[in-house]
């Protein structure tokens, strides 16, 4: 495909060597040095060069050769459509637990794609089954030494594998596994727990297994399943009840010891999840050892109190004016949130207003705040006075955009509610941007 039509470049990043050439998203990339690319890997293998002479059609179908000359190694700035470049590899799994299968209609079609390819993975920490890797793929990520990978283990039993991937043999993909961090690649391992199906001894096997493997299988993170009121015709699966929970966290403990003594790290890892249903206080910033799995929801709420720790110590902005702000979040975010409104009220004449949003979208058995949909917010705002402005969290929307998962853009809700919103990473960049409001006040 690439061949002929060239890579549909989707995004130029502002600033790069790529943005500062005039380079165009819609425009395509035909060759990198009179060589065509065959995907993802291969694009980023050639762009590491210093010197680029690319050849690209713009948009009005106009064929332009541009040189580049960058630092050795360093990003050209451009993003794809597909990101793989080449076809994607589709998921050949029906997991019993798959989110996808879940989902409501009317989200973002990308939301409804099942991908399992090692090249997101790699580049951007996809969590993949191995399952279906052909061997030319294990050779190519081996040979070109693609490490760190993200892999969703789940059990290493086979016979529960196949149970909860619903496809026969199925540990096939232990069998690449064990080849992979043989062959140097080190990999983040994933478990989501599925009471019934993996817990209890099964998951202190996987755990046991996955250990035996080495120091290439450098940690695990355990998961609680996630379940959506979109379920019908599907697997009967039940949530975590908090006393099963909190016994998870106590054996965890153990078991982390255990590997402290002999891995010199903890190496197996509770997402932050199973803290909030429980009630059970997150571990300090020196239990996730540098946080490898902090996009599967492991750490994100220590790395929250610790921005807010950092807050306390400032000095608090003067406020001449009353300013009135409102943080929406989901309900599983309630004592972070709180914390967050305790830490703030220092801020003279400053009021936060706190709303914990039903997840309407996905259903009330959904509470954590990456989930709400503009509508979700919608819902829970309407009719009330939120002051002048509103705080979410930057989770809410798709990477590098405005774009909530059920295509409502934030400025279209900004217009519902006639009020702004600020999208932020965390307690700190909304510190900052009060700061600003509150100069705007005075």
């Amino acid at each position: 495909m690439n061949n002929v039509s060239g890579c549909l470049i989707e995004k130029v990043s502002p600033g790069s060597p790529a943005a500062k050439k005039g380079i165009e998203p819609g425009w395509r990339l035909l060759r990198i040095n009179n060589e065509p690319i065959a995907d993802i890997i291969d694009y980023r293998i050639k762009e590491a060069d210093e010197k680029l002479i690319l050849l690209l059609l713009t948009g009005r179908g106009l064929i332009r050769r541009i040189r580049v000359n960058k630092p050795a190694g360093s990003d050209l700035g451009l993003r794809f459509d597909p990101p793989t470049i080449s076809k994607l590899k589709r998921c050949g799994n029906n997991c019993i637990f798959c989110f996808i299968d879940q989902n409501p209609p009317g989200l973002r079609p990308a939301l409804y794609v099942k991908d399992d390819d090692y090249r997101l993975s790699f580049l951007f920490g996809n969590f993949i089954t191995l399952n279906r890797l052909t061997g030319f793929d294990v050779e190519r990520i081996i040979r070109l030494q693609l490490s760190p990978l993200y892999v969703s283990v789940h059990s290493t039993s086979p016979d529960i594998r196949n149970a909860m991937f619903q496809r026969k043999y199925a540990d096939s993909g232990l069998k690449i596994l064990k080849r992979l961090t043989g062959s140097g690649i080190k990999i983040h391992a994933q478990i989501v727990l599925c009471p019934g199906y993996n817990t209890g001894l099964q998951m202190e096997r996987s755990i046991k297994d996955l250990d035996r493997l080495g120091p290439n299988l450098t940690d695990i993170a355990l998961v609680p399943v996630g379940l959506t009121a979109h379920r019908s015709g599907l697997t009967s699966l039940r949530k975590f009840f908090p006393e099963e929970a909190k016994a998870l966290i106590s054996r965890i403990k153990d078991l982390q010891v255990k590997y402290l003594k002999t891995r010199k790290s903890r190496f197996v890892y509770l997402a932050d999840e199973f803290y909030e249903m429980t009630g059970v206080d997150f571990p300090d910033d020196e239990h996730y050892e540098g946080y490898p799995q902090l996009e599967n929801g492991v750490g994100l709420a220590r790395q929250f109190l610790n921005e807010l720790d950092l807050i306390s110590k400032q000095e608090m902005p003067l406020i001449e004016k009353k300013l009135t702000v409102t943080v929406v979040a989901g309900k599983a975010a309630n004592s972070l949130v709180n914390r967050l409104v305790s830490c703030f009220s220092q801020l003279d004449k400053l009021t936060i207003k706190t709303v914990f949003a039903e997840n309407i979208y996905f259903g009330s058995s959904i509470n954590v705040s990456g989930l709400l949909t503009g509508s979700d917010l919608l819902w829970a705002l309407r009719g009330m006075n939120a002051g002048e402005a509103v705080f979410i969290s930057k989770s809410l929307l798709k990477d590098e955009s405005d774009l909530f998962l059920d295509n409502m853009k934030k400025e279209e809700l900004e217009q519902h509610l006639n009020v702004k919103i600020f999208a932020v990473d965390g307690p700190l960049e909304m510190f900052k941007e009060i700061r600003h409001l509150s100069a705007a006040t005075k």
